[in-house]
């Protein structure tokens, strides 16, 4: 059995992937370890698990290179908000036997597949994110589904989500929250100039094509970037890769939105 330690670049999580490593290894286990840095991936190995040493940006860096490798992930959380992070280092060794045992069972969750002039970009955990290029002008970008025009937004950029985006940025921008284990595409404009723009749950085997006649920069699970040419056609639909992940056996999705996100507290 191999391990992958997908270790975020900080002084608390190299200390903590350190203990885990030695934990693994006295159980006979072969693992290795990574420092999550821009422009590098780990070495492809037959890998059973990815322990994912950070917060929620290594998480997602960790998710993109597990998923299409159906590698399941564990998150320990060594960073600020540990939304999919979720589990503390305090008791990272417990749940970590426990997957080893086979006693847990993981959740797959919904991903997002994008295209630029059919070109396949990757395939993202969170979201894809089509906004302005300068600092002052609104951009005006159809979006269809299919071969319909659904709707025409007139304002900062618009956010395509999977249920497990939808707490993040989709949801600073207005959007809903979703729970993980659906699967439907999220469509939520940012700071639309026409008030009736409101966001919408699509199906998940919509197509959706965004099209712009301004320039405008694509966003990916906010960690990978590229400038859209106007007339560029970009495509986003659903993945088909999952993203496999252990979450924490004691706490529900219910009582993570209350515990990080303050949900329903007056």
């Amino acid at each position: 059995m191999k391990v992958l330690l997908f270790v975020k670049n900080s002084p608390n999580a190299i200390s903590t992937a350190e203990n885990l490593y030695k934990f693994l290894k006295g159980k006979g286990i072969d693992v290795e370890k990574f420092l999550n840095e821009p422009g590098k991936t780990p070495k492809e190995k037959d890998y059973a698990l990815t322990l994912v040493v950070g917060g929620d940006g290594t998480f997602l860096a960790g998710a993109r290179f597990s998923a299409v490798r159906n590698i399941p992930v564990l998150g320990i959380n060594e960073g600020k908000f540990g939304f999919l992070t979720e589990i503390d280092r305090d008791e990272a060794f417990e749940i970590i036997e426990a997957v080893l045992k086979g006693e847990l069972r993981p959740q797959r969750r919904m991903m997002l597949s994008a295209f630029v002039e059919n070109k396949l970009i990757g395939h993202y955990l969170n979201d894809v994110v089509l906004s302005k290029l300068s600092l002052a002008r609104m951009v005006d970008v159809e979006v269809w589904v299919g071969q319909e025009l659904m709707v025409k937004v007139y304002g900062d950029g618009i956010i395509l989500s999977t249920p497990t985006g939808s707490t993040a940025y989709a949801l600073s921008a207005g959007g809903p929250i979703v729970h993980p284990s659906l699967e439907t595409i999220l469509f939520v404009p940012i700071c639309p100039h026409t008030l009736s723009n409101r966001p919408m749950l699509l199906p998940p085997t919509s197509e959706v094509m965004l099209l712009s006649t301004l320039p405008t920069f694509l966003t990916l699970d906010g960690q990978e970037g590229m400038e859209i040419k106007p007339n560029q056609v970009i495509t986003v639909k659903k993945s088909p890769f999952y993203c496999t992940l252990y979450t924490h056996p004691k706490r529900s999705f219910f009582y993570i939105l209350r515990e990080k996100l303050r949900w329903g507290e007056r």
